[in-house]
């Protein structure tokens, strides 16, 4: 299963499509900035499914990176050939100071180490 960290988003120069998976209350108190930014939540993909173009690079994010792992595996069971996740969703996402709009809550999980480094 393909990853990429956060930090490295901007820097990969190729164009892809960032799905926010979170539930739309969450994305709509805190998101990511980031062009090419959708959100269609996770418990709405059946529905969704096909707005989205199968062949077309998509990473996801979610909060930690748990949710979107999950999802990961259910897109390329479904034909997605090019998904991958960012590793540690929005808390490294914090962690590597990337901006973001709304109040993010105070959210350095536990399970997640502080540092910026995603092998970490």
């Amino acid at each position: 299963m393909n990853s990429i960290c956060p930090s490295h988003l901007s820097s990969s120069g190729e164009d892809f499509l960032l799905l926010d998976i979170r539930e739309r209350f969450e994305f709509d108190t805190y998101r990511g900035v980031f062009p090419n930014l959708k959100n269609i939540p996770f418990s709405e993909f059946d529905e969704e499914l096909p707005t989205l173009d199968k062949s077309r690079k998509t990473l996801l994010i979610c909060n930690n990176g748990l949710r979107s792992r999950t999802a990961v595996q259910f897109l390329t069971e479904r034909g997605f050939s090019d998904v991958s996740y960012v590793t540690g969703g929005l808390v490294k996402w914090q962690q590597n100071g990337l901006p973001m709009t709304g109040t993010p809550p105070d959210f350095i999980s536990h399970s997640l180490s502080d540092s910026k480094d995603c092998s970490a």
